[in-house]
């Protein structure tokens, strides 16, 4: 949204949608209904290709690359082009994952490069420490082999909706999700990847289940995450 200038829409293929569809699916809407995220942006260069007359000659359209490993859709992606999400529900992920991930840091002939990476779990993984442990190893053994110059940023979960059904509360309620946000960030430093957290600035936002948030939290969480991504590797 922000790099497309188009609050609106930015956030969706909108060249794939009907004119009643866009029309829902403005502002907000684009985040939080089920029937917009079907259109979400995948990857940069399908907006290159589908989108150019409406850029604008925006200035932030750059030919940066930045990877986001994410498991069960979950990150925005800030930075630059080509823009890539790798959707993963188990670790060790799917090869053919670990070989889009390897063919797309290998493309890029400066080692010393940045190539930011933007790691988060969703809620599907249930909290899972071992999980989330396993998946930050995973990719970070992935770009290391790479010899390229790969920051990591772990992004927490955001804070529980105070509507979340009962059978969650116990397993993915806000004291068991404060828990996992301290011990993941512990573990994300041990390996030397910066650790970013969402659970404050989600607490008192508003969200029917803890999952999907307005335009503005995402906004917000946007430019938290951006700074991020310009730091040079530390392993």
């Amino acid at each position: 949204m922000l790099l497309r200038e188009n609050i609106a829409l930015g956030g969706l293929r909108q060249w794939d949608m009907k004119e009643s569809e866009r029309e829902t699916c403005r502002c907000a809407n684009q985040l939080v209904r089920a029937e917009c995220q079907a259109y979400s942006v995948a990857d940069s260069q399908s907006v290159r290709l589908n989108d150019a007359g409406s850029r604008h000659g925006s200035p932030y359209y750059c030919d940066r690359t930045c990877l986001i490993p994410s498991i069960y859709y979950h990150m925005l992606i800030t930075l630059g082009t080509p823009h890539i999400f790798i959707p993963i529900d188990r670790s060790p992920a799917a090869e053919n994952l670990h070989t889009a991930f390897s063919s797309i840091l290998t493309r890029e002939l400066d080692s010393y490069k940045p190539i930011a990476v933007i790691h988060s779990l969703s809620l599907a993984t249930s909290l899972s420490w071992p999980t989330a442990t396993s998946s930050m190893d995973e990719w970070v053994t992935l770009a290391d082999i790479s010899q390229k110059n790969v920051p990591f940023l772990w992004v927490g979960p955001n804070a529980a909706g105070h509507l979340k059904p009962p059978s969650q509360i116990l397993s993915q309620g806000n004291n068991a999700l404060w828990h996992y946000t301290i011990e993941m960030a512990k573990e994300a430093e041990s390996r030397a990847l910066d650790a970013l957290g969402m659970y404050n600035l989600t607490l008192q936002a508003g969200s029917w289940d803890g999952s999907y948030y307005g335009q503005k939290v995402v906004l917000v969480q946007a430019m938290m995450v951006r700074p991020n991504t310009l730091k040079p590797a530390s392993r």
